[in-house]
């Protein structure tokens, strides 16, 4: 039976092709495309093919693929797709975005401490975003595997967590195309940020295969510790039975004397095979594009003061927020260093 997230071969060549520039057309159960360059020598195909997964469909004219499971052409796309990060564009179009009532908006989500703000101006401009798919694997005495998916701000590079859940209900358009060239670009400064962001969510999602290993080795450990406890007990009183020899006797001291290190080595085995180690591997990004709104504030700090944006987000519709300066998470209750620069709670100093 097909599941509902499978992908049919053609689908996902149609898709392969598309993503790596070639100009695709369907016609019934083949695919027409016009491939550039690079995806030709890729693929090791002439520039025009079309593709199909039923053979009567296809002609000995040197153009049509087969694309089943274990054709040559699809292989060799499925290898392209797995050795780097498949990426994917999009751009979402509404019918209303807010225009108004930003300063209630900014009261509603944020805090500022020892700040006023006070909204200047508001543009509409249009704003990336950067979605992460990103795999999760903790490594212990068992393994537990899942997938993150994150959002940020292509501009800010902050983390907006509500993005990814509701953008199927946003009440717009998606257009799916080509990322632009100059997309990857803004990918790479925020990788730190995704890391951390995506180790934060992993050990949110691993609270409970933590609790368990936990138990697990402060279980294994009061039974080991008991073991070695009843096992110099015995010796200790062995040592009291009449007509042991002094060579019996000397040796049972030494094995009693080497009772804690023996338990000290098991010991370690126990926290070496319950500790977690914890891989993140991304698997996919999807660049997305949208209308928004851009918030111009100017912020008083005591007898200071400066300019500060938001982004009016229309898919959660609220403002994206802003970033601590120091440790990258976003932040909703606001202080400010020296600098006049936002900072969280713990990174306040």
């Amino acid at each position: 039976m097909k599941s509902d997230t499978e992908t049919e071969p053609l689908e996902f060549a149609g898709r392969f092709l598309q993503l790596h520039g070639a100009a695709i057309e369907q016609h019934g159960p083949l695919v027409e495309a016009l491939l550039p360059e690079e995806l030709r020598i890729l693929l090791d195909a002439p520039e025009h093919i079309r593709i199909s997964e039923n053979e009567a469909s296809t002609s000995e004219t040197g153009k049509d693929f087969l694309v089943t499971y274990g054709a040559p052409i699809l292989e060799r796309m499925i290898g392209a797709a797995l050795e780097k990060i498949p990426m994917a564009g999009c751009c979402l179009e509404f019918d209303y975005i807010k225009n108004g009532g930003f300063d209630r908006l900014i009261d509603e989500q944020l805090t500022f401490y020892g700040a006023v703000a006070t909204v200047e101006t508001v543009a509409e401009v249009t704003a990336g975003y950067v979605f992460v798919a990103c795999r999760y694997t903790a490594q212990s005495d068992e393994q537990k595997e899942g997938l993150l998916t994150m959002a940020f701000n292509a501009n800010t590079g902050g983390f907006v967590p509500e993005m990814t859940e509701l953008l199927d209900t946003a009440g717009c358009r998606s257009v799916f195309t080509v990322p632009p060239a100059a997309a990857r670009n803004t990918i790479l400064p925020l990788a730190d940020n995704v890391e951390q962001t995506a180790r934060r969510l992993a050990a949110d999602r691993l609270e409970p295969f933590r609790t368990s290993m936990n138990r697990r080795f402060k279980r294994d450990i009061a039974n080991l510790n008991e073991y070695y406890r009843s096992l110099e007990q015995e010796m200790q009183k062995s040592l009291e039975k009449p007509g042991l020899s002094e060579s019996a006797r000397s040796d049972r001291q030494t094995k009693i004397k080497a009772i804690p290190a023996e338990l000290g080595s098991k010991t370690d085995d126990l926290f070496k095979k319950y500790s977690i180690k914890v891989r993140l591997e991304p698997t996919a990004i999807m660049h997305i594009r949208t209308p928004a709104k851009k918030i111009a504030c100017r912020l008083s700090i005591g007898r200071q003061t400066r300019q500060f944006f938001f982004t009016y987000n229309p898919v959660t519709r609220k403002l994206d927020p802003p970033s601590c300066t120091r440790c990258r998470k976003s932040i909703f209750h606001i202080h400010f260093n020296n600098r006049l620069e936002p900072v969280c709670f713990g990174c306040r100093g």
